[in-house]
């Protein structure tokens, strides 16, 4: 099967290589925000949006108005434009209204909305962003990654030492090549995060991948924040909350933040220190919910989950940061596209599908278990007693496997 895959690595540039980083990320917002104002305009005057070929036409003009932005490896600007035009056609489809902040920040503020206001439409970018990228395209081999294999005299192991990758107009950038990429690389997306570091992603086609054996197993999922999910297997996977783990650290730094004066050297250090709190508990997140998903997919041909409406449920004040904590959206995410390679089936039940209050084993309803501190599920009928969130798991198998027939 051919796949589709990106690979990220840490690159290291040198002081004049990150000036010409800084170069194009700076070419980029200036083109962004260049074209996103035309377009407001005449979105204003109720005029028809310029196309991505026009754009493409008028930049041309534009460089020759403004000939620093030829600094820039031209396919960064190209790419620019294309990504204005799919923001503008996504904010074309979806539906026009306020957000329930916006409108809030307006009563208290009495500031009149605008349609640039309303959710989903492209923002202007500002040097003061803490996250930077841009986008190259590859053509005639302008992208490479340079190997050079160094061999251990002990052990006899290879490791990748002093790599290096061409790019555009910054040349040759030292690379940690932890693994190799495979495929055909179509582009390359250089990203300067938070914290200062710089990354590339590049972004792999044609890709062999060889689909996990088949199992003839299927189970069915209910997540939780006690523990993050349990199975119909009787399985439960506990619920590691990185957040909260490093909470009582981060609130410390990011009080002393909050202290130092706007502007200063001081409070760009300490911003960068709470970046670096924050990406770890991304990454421990991360790294553990790929472990799950991938667990998942080896062990099962068919898995069922519930439909959660997480977006809904973080406006729980009482649970909204352990929600957003467990990170259920990338759960469900990684489920997906895993079970696509792998050739599984993963399907999500119905949110409304009352999984909790329904007996597993005779299907009697009871509302008993609304209320979330009655742990223990008591059949009234046939006098079942099991965990509520083991049955609900075994419901949600039960409804899955039907409406997959």
């Amino acid at each position: 099967m051919l796949i589709e895959k990106g690979y990220k690595y840490r690159i290291q540039p040198n002081k004049t290589q990150q000036e010409q980083l800084e170069t194009m990320f700076s070419a980029k917002r200036f083109v962004w925000n260049h074209f996103l104002k035309l377009n407001m305009d005449r979105y204003e005057k109720k005029e028809h949006l310029i196309p991505y070929n026009k754009m493409s036409k008028l930049l041309t003009e534009l460089k020759g108005n403004h000939p620093w932005l030829y600094q820039c490896e031209k396919s960064v600007l190209q790419n620019t434009l294309k990504d204005l035009a799919s923001a503008y056609s996504r904010f074309n489809k979806g539906q026009k209204k306020y957000s329930k902040k916006t409108l809030e920040k307006a009563a208290r503020t009495g500031k009149a909305l605008t349609f640039y206001d309303l959710e989903g439409h492209p923002k202007f970018k500002s040097y003061r962003d803490l996250v930077q990228s841009c986008k190259m395209s590859w053509t005639g081999n302008n992208i490479e990654v340079k190997e050079k294999e160094v061999q251990y005299t002990s052990s006899g192991k290879y490791r990748k030492q002093n790599c290096k990758i061409k790019l555009p107009k910054v040349k040759d950038v030292k690379i940690a090549y932890s693994r190799p990429y495979q495929g055909r690389m179509v582009s390359a997306a250089i990203t300067k995060e938070s914290d200062g570091k710089y990354y590339v992603s590049l972004c792999c086609i044609e890709i062999e991948h060889e689909p996990t054996a088949a199992t003839g197993s299927n189970v069915g999922i209910d997540m939780g924040l006690k523990a993050f999910y349990y199975t119909s297997d009787k399985e439960v996977a506990e619920n590691p909350k990185y957040y909260r783990k490093y909470e009582k650290r981060m609130i410390k730094e990011q009080r002393k933040l909050s202290r130092r004066q706007k502007g200063g050297k001081n409070r760009n250090r300490q911003r960068v220190k709470v970046s670096r709190w924050h990406k770890r508990v991304r990454n421990c997140r991360k790294d553990f919910i790929h472990r799950l998903s991938t667990s998942l997919i080896e062990r099962y041909d068919q898995i069922f989950i519930e439909d959660l409406n997480v977006k809904g449920m973080i406006k729980n004040r009482r649970l909204a940061k352990s929600i957003a904590d467990a990170g259920f959206s990338e759960f469900f995410r990684q489920l997906e596209y895993k079970g696509k390679w792998n050739y599984k089936l993963v399907r999500k039940v119905d949110r409304f599908y009352a999984s909790s209050q329904i007996c597993s084993k005779c299907g009697h309803q009871s509302e008993q278990t609304k209320d979330l501190s009655v742990r223990l599920y008591r059949c009234e009928e046939c006098g079942l007693e099991i965990d509520r969130d083991f049955n609900a798991a075994i419901n949600i198998q039960k409804e899955g496997l039907r409406t997959a027939s």
